[in-house]
């Protein structure tokens, strides 16, 4: 840009000098011979070539300027052309990246939602299976406790006559160890009676007769003997009492066993058969 207005302003001096020469000056100075014409004439000749000469140079001088900016300024051109053609070619590659990146994100979003659908699709699946397994569950725990309703049931029927049976059996037991037990105090008492008359025969006899040796050791074996047996009865008695807090104790541990408390002795067989009947 700037080398025109060089070359210009060159032409603009060399047009000045070249209207300075044509342009006839007006001399204020008086006038001189010929010989002095002509020395003025070659003086003005030689100061024309001098400045055609150096206007000349002056021109080359901008020209050789002009061709240097202008190599410079090409040279600037092409460099800003050539990081504007990287630039740009930067610019191309990051947009393309930039795009295939737009289209992986678009693709993964693309995926994105169809997994996102999928996986909707597989709540509202598995939700209703599990509303079917919670009412097959609830069915199902229904079901089980109704049969276990009726199991315990018919367990408590189970044991309430199981019960019924060792009650019967227990008092039966009792009944029969009582029975045996008072036949067996009858009879010692029976036995004791009579050796008790023994005895006082024997005494009375003795009292009555002379002692003989056989006497005596008579009397001291009856002695013995009913010794022995007041023993035998003792014994019986605290085993009588024994067996009566034995049969407390199973009738205790039976009734927290079993969780109920039975009347004693008050069980009538037939008196479910009675209730039916009426």
């Amino acid at each position: 840009a700037r080398a025109p207005a060089t070359h210009a302003g060159a032409g603009g001096a060399g047009g000045a000098a070249s209207a300075e020469a044509q342009v006839p000056q007006r001399s204020t100075r008086p006038r001189v011979p010929d010989h002095g014409r002509r020395e003025g004439k070659g003086a003005k000749a030689s100061l024309r070539s001098e400045l055609n000469h150096q206007h000349a140079a002056s021109i080359d001088l901008l020209r050789h300027s002009h061709h240097q900016e202008l190599a410079a300024a090409k040279m600037e051109l092409e460099r800003s052309i050539d990081i504007s053609r990287r630039q740009s070619k930067e610019h191309m590659c990051r947009i393309s990246d930039l795009q295939e990146e737009l289209r992986h994100r678009e693709h993964h979003i693309t995926d994105l939602d169809k997994e996102v659908q999928h996986l909707h699709e597989n709540i509202n699946t598995l939700t209703k299976e599990l509303e079917l397994k919670g009412k097959e569950i609830l069915r199902v725990r229904s079901e089980s406790n109704q049969q276990m309703r009726l199991h315990e049931q018919d367990l408590n029927k189970r044991l309430e006559k199981e019960l019924d049976v060792m009650t019967a059996d227990h008092l039966r037991e009792k009944n029969i160890m009582r029975a045996d037990f008072n036949k067996t105090n009858e009879l010692l008492k029976e036995i004791n009676a009579a050796l008790q008359v023994s005895l006082e025969d024997m005494e009375e006899k003795y009292l009555m007769r002379e002692s003989r040796p056989e006497d005596i050791q008579m009397i001291a074996e009856l002695k013995s003997l009913i010794t022995e047996r007041d023993q035998v009865i003792k014994k019986l008695i605290e085993d009588n009492k024994f067996y009566q807090l034995e049969l407390v104790n199973r009738e205790t541990n039976f009734n927290k066993i079993f969780n109920t408390s039975p009347t004693v002795g008050v069980i009538n067989p037939l008196a479910k058969a009675r209730t039916a009947s009426l």
